[in-house]
Formats: C-alpha cells, sequence, structure tokens
C-alpha cells in the first residue's frame, strides 16, 4: 500500500516552487499536483484556488501557473515561511 503525503497549501506551493522553471512557471495543472500528492483532482483544484486567492500564483494557461512571490531559490527566508 503507497503511503499517501501530507497535502494541504504549503505543501503544494512549496511542491510547486521546487519545480518551477527559472523564469517562476510551473509547467503543472491540478491532474499532476493529484498524482504527486496522491488525492483526488478536486481537491488539488481546491488548493490551487487557495494558492491564487492569496495570490501565491497566477494562471498563465491551462497546465502553466506563475509564482507571484517568489523569492530566488537560494534565498534562505524561503524556509521561513
Amino acid at each position: 500500500m503507497r503511503r499517501k503525503k501530507y497535502f494541504d497549501s504549503e505543501e503544494a506551493f512549496r511542491f510547486i516552487w521546487e519545480n518551477a522553471d527559472r523564469d517562476g512557471i510551473w509547467h503543472g495543472d491540478a491532474v499532476s499536483l493529484a498524482e504527486e500528492f496522491d488525492s483526488r483532482e478536486d481537491e488539488a483544484e481546491s488548493v490551487l484556488d487557495e494558492l491564487r486567492g492569496r495570490r501565491l500564483i497566477e494562471k498563465l494557461y491551462t497546465g502553466n501557473y506563475f509564482l507571484s512571490k517568489r523569492r530566488e531559490k537560494d534565498d534562505p527566508g524561503l524556509r521561513d515561511q
């Protein structure tokens, strides 16, 4: 039996941030997020909606999100969030 990863908006944002390209674009969607956290697509869409509501990400177009409030990947302050 596969163990389910903990899934909330903070963990989702961390995953998105770690997998964004150098321009701050994450090439994923609710389906890929649900697969990563072994959850349902509607749960993942809800988390993405929450992150958009908090203005942490912006939806560019299907399957792509821009990290609105991102720091450089070498910024140690990210770990304090």
